[in-house]
């Protein structure tokens, strides 16, 4: 018998169809599937349709789980789980047909069979936990327990996004590896192939299979989910890696637009205001927008540039810093971040945003609503600083049913920076359905 094994495919159809074809090849008789099918990748329906049609033996996996649970645990998890991730099931959930959601809930979370004499085991994670992972850096005494737990000769599993396998006892363990978002550094799509025979025949070999790795991120992000995801199928690194990776990148992203406004001769003290309130504004209000660290650090940079069009006069200065900001060839973002940027910092002031502005128009939906988000943010702040006198130490917000109330600790009340506030907060009542009120705070 000769099977491949399969698992942790997330939603990546290039690199399933090119593992298939690549175990077809091979000759193999079966394909059992450790789960792990969707989320972070752009095509769940499709992946779900292969798999049928291919005749795959599957289970579920943790994050297959979790997607089905997505309409009962919405409220919940919008306010608890990472906004990335959110997104993801959420998005996923919604691109799935009812046929394929009616599939995958009738897969079981373990498959168990006798083949040529072994006892074997498919799970994703542990007897113990879906979502344990299991390397070869885990303890010989934990394999024994699953290995005790689990009552196979043979266990396939997944989850950890890392092929290998290993004896412990009388008791092999197999990781085929990710199909569709490995973690270990190598971004090519990793699958094992089992080759079983009686008398006492047993291999596993692992493979790693090249694939169009441009047009799984490329459905990403014209899919409008999270760049993030995009960079971790890029680099083959998990979410959290990615993560801890990116902020030096950030930081050097980040002196790239304050090189950029000091060059256009900024005022340092309102700019720098200005972008530590709208900070503060989005962390105070990330119950209502739902968005992440990546946004925040957008957001970051649109008050960093927001008046660099002054260097022009200030007639149209918005407008002005939306042309530079495209402009810039020193500015460490991708094109499609420029745009956001430019687009935050463009409406800072004056005319909302509209379809009938081109560089607005051009954005996926998910990121014209991220900069209507954004904008209404930072008008606030710009507002509350109005006069360049930095009276705001700081600001929280409630939320009610109807309202947002912003509450300013101010070193002095000053009516001007208060009303301006006010004014300029027509895209965030627009945006967030609220009415807004503003005090202060002695």
């Amino acid at each position: 018998m000769k099977v491949a094994l399969i698992g942790d495919i997330h939603a990546n159809l290039p690199a399933l169809e090119a593992v298939l074809e690549d175990a077809h090849k091979r000759g193999v008789e079966a394909i059992w599937n450790v789960g792990d099918m969707l989320g972070y990748g752009a095509f769940p329906d499709e992946v779900a349709d292969l798999l049928q049609k291919e005749n795959v033996q599957s289970i579920i996996g943790n994050y297959d789980i979790k997607v089905m649970k997505v309409k009962q645990k919405r409220n919940k998890w919008k306010k608890n789980v990472p906004p990335e991730k959110w997104v993801a099931f959420n998005w996923t959930y919604n691109k799935l047909s009812k046929s394929n959601l009616e599939y995958l809930n009738s897969l079981n979370k373990e498959l168990r069979m006798e083949m040529e004499g072994k006892r074997i085991l498919i799970m994703h994670g542990t007897p113990d936990s879906d979502e344990e992972h299991v390397t070869n850096d885990t303890t010989e005494d934990r394999l024994n327990e699953i290995a005790l737990m689990a009552d196979a000769d043979l266990i396939i599993f997944g989850h950890s996004h890392i092929p290998f396998k290993r004896k412990v006892g009388s008791v092999w363990f197999i990781n085929p590896g990710s199909v569709g978002r490995p973690d270990d550094g190598d971004p090519k799509a990793s699958y094992a192939i089992l080759v079983l025979r009686q008398p006492n025949v047993f291999r596993v070999d692992h493979y790693r299979v090249e694939y169009d790795v441009e047009r799984a991120v490329s459905a990403i992000r014209e899919g409008g989910l999270p760049d993030l995801f995009a960079r971790m199928i890029q680099q083959g690194h998990s979410f959290e890696t990615i993560q801890k990776e990116e902020q030096p990148k950030d930081d050097n992203r980040l002196k790239a637009s304050v090189r950029l406004a000091e060059s256009c001769g900024y005022e340092e003290g309102h700019t720098h205001q200005v972008a530590r309130l709208a900070l503060n504004l989005f962390d105070e209000l990330q119950q209502l927008h739902q968005l992440g660290p990546q946004e925040r650090f957008l957001l970051h940079n649109a008050a960093i540039l927001h008046d660099i069009g002054w260097i022009e006069g200030q007639k149209k200065h918005h407008k002005t810093a939306l042309r530079l900001i495209l402009e810039d060839k020193n500015l460490l973002f991708s094109e499609r971040e420029s745009l956001i940027v430019g687009s935050v910092a463009r409406y800072h002031r004056a005319a909302l945003p509209k379809m009938k502005h081109s560089h607005f128009s051009s954005l996926e939906p998910t990121e014209r609503k991220m900069v209507e988000v954004l904008a209404s943010i930072l008008r606030v702040a710009d507002g509350l600083d109005r006069t360049h006198q930095n009276i705001v130490n700081s600001v929280s917000c409630e939320i009610t049913m109807d309202r947002i109330i912003v509450r300013c600790n101010v070193m002095r009340p000053s009516e001007a920076d208060r009303q301006a506030a006010l004014d300029k907060g027509q895209l965030m009542r627009k945006v967030f359905k609220k009415k807004l009120s503003i005090e202060w705070q002695m």
